[in-house]
């Protein structure tokens, strides 16, 4: 059978995944970002090492045959997922631009479906959300930071960290480190500084920014690129 590559996630019964009961948006503490469960993905890269290595030991050389099909999703969307999916508690977190989808890992069955504001910013692809407490975070093609309920998807706040009509845009999956949510930012042209910036994960706040790019003018300027980390 054949299916669009576009407009699915698949997904096979790899990972210890709680029971149907215990699927509630528990959320992530610092100490989980550390050291994460084997049967989960908190975090893009899985845990800070980035070598996205899963220590789980069901899949071997001699069973990867049986492998089959368990579910798909269809997003009914023309965007490719490039995103790294979330996994926390049972549910599955992934991203196109402008949009998120939150998914039982065991059926496949969406819980919700959160849709940005219709925007100019360029929809060149998204790396997927970051989770903290119980709260997600994404970044949009026009570069807002927007923070929801990872319960129900709904909107806690919204803030700008760059401005599109400058040409910035932003794809990447936010960091969590601490109680900070950092962001990098994306633009093509050579006018325009990147920057990482520290956001607090309750209210959005900036708690402080690191210039790649020093201001023009500065003495001995060196260059700096931009800053998109996932």
């Amino acid at each position: 059978m054949n299916f669009p590559k576009f407009a699915f996630l698949l997904a096979v019964s790899v990972i210890a995944i709680p029971p149907p009961g215990l699927m509630l948006a528990q959320g992530v503490d610092a100490q989980m970002l550390l050291h994460p469960p084997v049967n989960s993905w908190p975090g893009y890269h899985g845990d800070y090492s980035g070598r996205r290595h899963s220590s789980l030991t069901q899949i071997t050389p001699q069973n990867v045959k049986n492998l089959a099909l368990a579910w798909a999703f269809q997003t009914d969307q023309p965007a490719a997922i490039k995103s790294s999916p979330l996994l926390v508690d049972g549910i599955l977190y992934f991203t196109v631009p402008d949009k998120i989808w939150a998914v039982d890992a065991r059926s496949g069955h969406q819980l919700w479906h959160y849709t940005h504001t219709p925007n100019n910013g360029n929809h060149i692809g998204q790396r997927g959300v970051a989770m903290y407490k119980e709260y997600l975070f994404f970044l949009s093609p026009d570069a807002h930071l927007v923070s929801l309920n990872a319960k129900d998807g709904t909107l806690r706040w919204e803030v700008t960290v760059a401005d599109s009509a400058k040409g910035y845009w932003t794809t990447m999956a936010p960091l969590i480190v601490g109680n900070r949510v950092l962001v990098g930012v994306s633009g093509d042209f050579d006018n325009l500084s990147g920057y990482l910036r520290s956001l607090d994960p309750e209210n959005g706040a900036t708690q402080w920014q690191w210039n790649s790019t020093p201001p023009a003018g500065t003495p001995k300027q060196t260059t700096g690129g931009m800053t998109w980390m996932t």
